[in-house]
């Protein structure tokens, strides 16, 4: 009986051990570290060979991918791959497939499960949608005189893609959505113009930013292409 409760502690020994090294290469990158010691591969032990270490090293899997995932990254792919769904589209809560009805307080970290409410959760290719596609993301308010005029000075750069518009005030979550912005970005006042999950500012911000001719630049720097007035604008350094 003892020898038998032995080999269960060393068993469970090698899976924790395993699923540390697990981790660590899923963080590192090092994959020199995948490799098993002859003594493991001797017994014939995988991290596959029990129900309990395919479950440990599927959870560990799972939190290194989303810790290599701003938060910022997965609103703006909710935002515009989810345009009909809200964060409290259900008496407060959002319905989020294989983990039902979930209560999002705007002051915490957010799962990132709850911006992918389908259950599509690749975010290597939501991250690759949003780079290509929508670069540009401003957070806006139709009656604002400011989102206005920050829309307006975006639009005379014929930007290919062309900005992405949230308006807050068209929306049931907007308050809400405003005060994750205010964590995530500082910045909770509209407009407020997010470049690659980056926020620029808003209205006086980006107005500044083409007045010294940095804007287009930002805009190149991130892979859009500037189409209108500003397109041959050449830039002299002082």
């Amino acid at each position: 009986m003892a020898s038998s409760f032995r080999r269960r502690r060393i068993v469970w020994a090698i899976i924790l051990l395993t699923a540390g090294v697990f981790f660590y290469v899923s963080t590192s990158g090092n994959a020199s570290f995948l490799s098993l010691p002859a003594s493991l591969k001797d017994i014939g032990f995988s991290p596959s060979s029990s129900r309990a270490g395919q479950v440990a090293l599927a959870k560990l899997k799972d939190i290194a991918g989303k810790k290599q995932v701003p938060e910022i990254q997965g609103l703006l792919y909710f935002v515009s791959q989810h345009p009909d769904r809200t964060l409290n589209e259900n008496e407060g809560e959002i319905e989020v497939e294989g983990k039902g009805l979930v209560k999002v307080d705007p002051e915490t970290a957010i799962d990132l499960d709850v911006y992918a409410p389908d259950g599509h959760r690749n975010w290597d290719a939501h991250l690759k949608v949003l780079k290509e596609d929508y670069p540009v993301i401003v957070f806006s308010k139709t009656f604002c005189p400011y989102s206005q005029r920050a829309k307006a000075l975006l639009q005379t750069y014929e930007l290919d893609p062309p900005p992405f518009i949230v308006e807050l005030n068209t929306r049931r979550d907007g308050p809400m959505i405003q005060n994750i912005l205010k964590r995530l970005t500082g910045r909770r006042t509209v407009p407020n113009v997010l470049v690659h999950g980056q926020s620029l500012g808003g209205s006086d911000d980006i107005q500044a930013l083409h007045d010294q001719h940095k804007l287009k630049g930002i805009l190149e720097d991130a892979g859009l292409e500037v189409n209108g007035l500003w397109a041959g604008l050449q830039v002299h350094e002082e």
